[in-house]
């Protein structure tokens, strides 16, 4: 069936979409790829060009919700989003030079370790020993190179996988620039922002976009964003980290049953 015949799964997965992008400070794209993939049946690149093409308007739109709030470091997430520009490219046009099914593959063991850094925070654990590890080189310039390195990561996955990123940024704002959660998850929003054009770019050339299922999904994925951002201000994220974590683990799972079938 084409994917113009399941509406309302579109519909539904735009809005999951939007929803986790402005709760958690994410572009979404770690939600969306897979969903697009196992219930619209979509070819992994189409799935993944399209998915990044989608994080540009939620990820913009939680990250004014954030800026209006005074949460969004500018001048730091130019920083990052500088060198993740020239990754993300990278990123893209690497998809083209292996099959969708090793794409798909490598995206649940990805959607894995999110699970995992979401149910038990291995990632902030990592970055946090690593941040006591090199404890007062941020003034000594160090952590401008780190947070180089993180856009140029930041940017390679974005652009292979289709995703924001925030599930690296977040945890790495927080313990590497000292930043609050709520700020980090702002700033992130506005590098996934900046990061997701030149990805969607390099997606659209790559033939990777499908533009009739993108404008349906920024029907809900805009309002769904913003609502994510809203609850995420003024509410406790542990509880909420959890459950999505769990989710994304049976995603994986799912995915890996299906890839290898």
């Amino acid at each position: 069936m084409s994917p113009h015949q399941h509406i309302f799964e579109i519909i539904a997965i735009g809005f999951c979409t939007g929803l986790l992008s402005g709760a958690f400070g994410i572009g979404g794209g770690v939600v969306c790829t897979p969903l697009l993939r196992l219930f619209l049946g979509l070819s992994a690149h189409i799935a993944v060009g399209t998915t990044i093409a989608i994080i540009i308007p939620t990820s913009c739109t939680g990250a004014v919700n954030y800026f209006r709030k005074g949460l969004v470091d500018i001048k730091l997430a130019l920083i990052i989003a500088l060198p993740a520009v020239l990754g993300v490219c990278l990123g893209a046009y690497a998809t083209n030079l292996i099959s969708g099914n090793l794409l798909m593959i490598s995206f649940a063991c990805l959607v894995t370790f999110v699970g995992l850094d979401l149910t038990f925070g291995l990632l902030e654990r990592m970055i946090k020993k690593t941040n006591d590890e090199i404890e007062g080189e941020k003034k000594s310039g160090h952590s401008k190179a780190r947070l180089a390195l993180l856009g140029v990561t930041t940017g390679l996955m974005a652009g292979f996988f289709g995703i924001g990123g925030g599930f690296i940024l977040i945890p790495a704002l927080v313990y590497l620039a000292g930043m609050s959660l709520k700020e980090a998850f702002g700033t992130s929003l506005c590098v996934v922002s900046i990061v997701s054009i030149p990805g969607t770019i390099t997606h659209a050339l790559l033939g990777h976009v499908d533009y009739w299922l993108m404008m349906v999904m920024m029907l809900t994925t805009v309002p769904a964003s913003l609502l994510g951002s809203a609850i995420a201000l003024r509410t406790k994220d542990s509880v909420l980290k959890k459950a999505f974590g769990i989710i994304m683990l049976i995603v994986a799972i799912t995915m890996f049953f299906k890839e290898a079938s």
